[in-house]
């Protein structure tokens, strides 16, 4: 064998070498979606299922790699955070670095904390190597987030330790586990376990799944599961933005159904709030308008108006109008519900109702005199669209017995 062969063999080990760990290190490092499943008898998972006295959690796979792979697939993941903040009384989205990582390169971490916010526990399984030479690097640089120690995070007294492989931060008291068997569940890019409702969530286990086309939120029971995958599809008629509705039970044509409605087809900014309906059928008194009681106050008249068994009500007599027109495509949104009772639904464009509530979100801030609680529920809403940065439909529905949560992202341009 000569020279330049054995040169051009070198060369080629060399060149399979750098494909090797470039390929090694994609699969292991690099922000991606992945899948994968708890360990029947892995302490995360047990912490995860166990740790009953801390009532939401969350477990992610691949924390590393999956997080970017879900902000890029929900959206802004940070611009969440006034959404948790007001139902969880913390901010829970931002957490120091791993050394050069955003999260802890790990088989997986789970996120388990009080609705409060005085309890939060993280802890991730970090690959062997990862954890030899992170807590190395924390004690030469004096981090105790690495190598383990009391640490002061957002003014709040923070212990990190290392045990039974995983690394852990906790604040507050230890969360005590029970002894839980760990389900055999299909793979998912994240799990939600709430203990009891969350808001208007109701309690359950949740996974969320996503997709080329986007992503869902759905309960991980296999059943509920199956039933949902096999539900159809109801499509947003395009004159409208946004539908939200609440369905009593039992379901009969005798039911009362409130539906809050805001029409697409809008000229500006300020016609937004003059633009939002009100459809109510059955007994009782109906939802009110963005505002309506203090707008009243100033002298705005609401513009009512019947038909076909419904009641309308709205600030613009065309806009009342304008859905009246649309009810027999809202009763076809509404009767492609199969959980009964419908404690919210909502359908939307997302491009279109962020504009929308916008809109109302400006006209409720302009007012003299503010409702202020109003306004930052509906400011919530409209930030929580906002870190959805695409274009497409969205489509969540709480409700049955029991209440479980059904929540879908379907991007424009796909089926």
């Amino acid at each position: 064998m000569n020279r330049t062969t054995k040169f051009s063999l070198g060369l080629g080990g060399v060149a399979l070498l750098i494909v090797a760990l470039v390929s090694h290190a994609y699969y292991w490092y690099a922000p991606r979606a992945r899948v994968g499943s708890p360990g029947i008898e892995d302490p995360t998972s047990q912490l995860f299922f166990g740790a009953r006295d801390l009532p939401l959690r969350v477990w992610i796979p691949f924390p590393h790699q999956n997080l970017a792979a879900l902000e890029h697939a929900i959206g802004d993941l940070e611009g969440l955070s006034e959404i948790s903040s007001y139902l969880m009384s913390r901010d829970l989205a931002s957490l120091p670095s791993f050394g050069p990582f955003r999260m802890p390169p790990a088989r997986d971490l789970v996120v388990a904390g009080s609705p409060d916010g005085s309890r939060i526990v993280v802890a991730a399984t970090v690959y062997p190597a990862v954890a030899v030479l992170a807590r190395l690097a924390g004690r030469l640089a004096g981090n105790a987030w690495l190598a383990g120690g009391p640490v002061e995070l957002h003014g709040r007294a923070v212990e990190v330790e290392w045990r039974d492989g995983m690394w852990i931060a906790a604040q507050g008291e230890s969360a005590g586990l029970e002894t839980l068997p760990v389900p055999d569940l299909d793979p998912t890019h994240s799990l939600l376990r709430l203990e009891q409702s969350l808001g208007p969530v109701p309690k359950g286990l949740y996974r969320v799944d996503v997709e080329a086309r986007g992503w869902q939120i759905v309960s991980a029971e296999p059943d509920a599961r199956q039933d949902s995958d096999a539900r159809p599809r109801a499509k947003l008629p395009s004159e409208l933005a946004l539908v939200a509705a609440s369905i009593g039970s039992p379901p009969s044509p005798n039911s009362v159904i409130e539906t809050f409605v805001l029409l697409s087809d809008v000229g500006g900014a300020g016609e937004q709030i003059a633009r939002s309906v009100i459809a109510h059928r059955g007994v009782g008194e109906r939802w009110q308008l963005p505002g309506e009681r203090l707008l009243s106050g100033l002298g705005f008249e609401v513009s009512e108006g019947t038909q076909d068994g419904w009641s309308l009500a709205g600030y613009d007599e065309a806009a009342v109008l304008a859905v009246a027109d649309q009810l027999s495509s809202i009763s076809e949104l509404l009767e492609s519900v199969d959980e009964a009772p419908l404690n919210l639904g909502i359908w939307l464009d997302l491009a279109a109702a962020r504009g929308a509530l916008d809109g109302v979100v400006g006209t409720l801030s302009a007012l003299p005199l503010p409702a202020t609680e109003q306004i930052r529920l509906w400011t919530m809403a409209a930030r929580s669209l906002a870190s959805l940065d695409q274009s497409g439909s969205l489509s969540l529905q709480i409700g049955g017995l029991p209440p479980r949560l059904d929540m879908r992202l379907e991007r424009q341009g796909t089926d």
